[in-house]
């Protein structure tokens, strides 16, 4: 087996507490504009003139665009547990904003986990997660609770 495959992991495999973080990564200015300008145009996000006469003093990222790195350095450290679905999120916020040159990471940790009621093969599980800056602060901050496969003969 490569050494960046790793096994998937089931319901019976997590633990309550468990914590993971991603590498750390930095985003420019360039790629915070370009992913504004296709998908959130707004001035404070596309212009960096204007952008400093904004309550931000310049551009920051957007937050469709701080939720998809998450997503991304998430599915990096937790991308092996065997998902079904997200349910959808709680206390879902962006704190501080995301700028540019700022290097930032995801961080997780299981809060709770109980076999679904409905359908005993899945069970659902329930994250906090963050986006943190390497100067400590919260980026993103949200609650996630999630199906996953009870085991490996559920999930075919």
């Amino acid at each position: 087996m490569s050494e960046d495959v790793r096994p998937t992991r089931y319901f019976d495999d997590l633990e309550v507490g468990e914590e993971f973080v991603s590498r750390w990564h930095e985003s420019s200015e360039e790629e915070l504009i370009k992913f504004a300008l296709e998908y959130d145009q707004q001035y404070f996000h596309t212009d960096p003139v204007s952008a400093k006469e904004s309550p931000f003093g310049g551009i920051i990222a957007s937050g469709t665009y701080t939720f998809a790195m998450w997503n991304k350095l998430n599915l990096e450290v937790n991308g092996d547990i065997a998902w079904i679905a997200g349910m959808g999120f709680e206390d879902f916020s962006f704190p501080n904003p995301l700028r540019p040159g700022i290097k930032f990471r995801a961080e997780s940790r299981l809060l709770g986990m109980r076999i679904s009621t409905k359908d005993s093969s899945r069970g659902i599980v329930t994250h906090e997660y963050r986006v943190v800056a390497e100067t400590g602060e919260t980026l993103l901050a949200c609650v996630c609770p999630a199906l996953v496969h009870v085991s490996r003969e559920n999930s075919q």
